[in-house]
């Protein structure tokens, strides 16, 4: 459970994190999940808008689902500060995030039968504001490691492969 304070000091981060993302444009633009302005509806138009292009252009058009599951609590907190760090955020931002998302616990209440509290060593915590946002900032630079049309929803992605040889289509589109 979070605190009211800690949910209004998480949303003033959030709104100047947003606003440093949006100005300098650094959010991957086929990311649909967790934004402003964007939803499912965005995500499958441009899915139905490219295969529709491609068909109408004699091309085939290869696609694979992917939903990755637990992300947000796998996101690897050294790997999401590097990332914040290239993309310029400064160091006080940086310090701070390292200070958010380190040295927080968890316990599990079951049936009003509390555990030993154990140290979350991934991602953030639940409930938390800031945790939707950083996860698309982890996955932010996923476009770079695939050689194929990309769309992200949140934690979910789909790779598209087109053209008029199917060998290529086939071929595989991460590398």
């Amino acid at each position: 459970m979070i605190s009211i304070i800690s949910k209004v000091l998480e949303r003033v981060i959030y709104n100047q994190i947003y606003k440093y993302i949006q100005n300098n444009n650094i959010l991957y633009e086929l990311q649909s999940g967790f934004r402003k302005s964007y939803s499912t509806d965005t995500c499958v138009i441009h899915l139905t808008d490219y295969i529709k292009d491609e068909i109408d252009n004699g091309n085939l058009c290869g696609m694979v689902m992917l939903d990755l599951q637990k992300t947000f609590e796998t996101v690897n907190r050294d790997i999401l500060l590097f990332k914040l760090q290239s993309m310029g955020f400064n160091s006080n931002v940086v310090n701070w995030m390292s200070s958010y998302l380190t040295g927080r616990e968890q316990i599990v209440n079951v049936n009003g039968t509390k555990s030993e509290p154990s140290r979350i060593t991934c991602g953030a915590t639940q409930g938390s504001i800031l945790r939707p946002f950083l996860l698309l900032l982890y996955v932010n630079d996923m476009e770079d490691a695939v050689n194929c049309k990309l769309l992200l929803y949140a934690d979910n992605a789909t790779f598209l492969v087109s053209g008029k040889d199917v060998n290529r289509i086939e071929m595989p589109a991460i590398g």
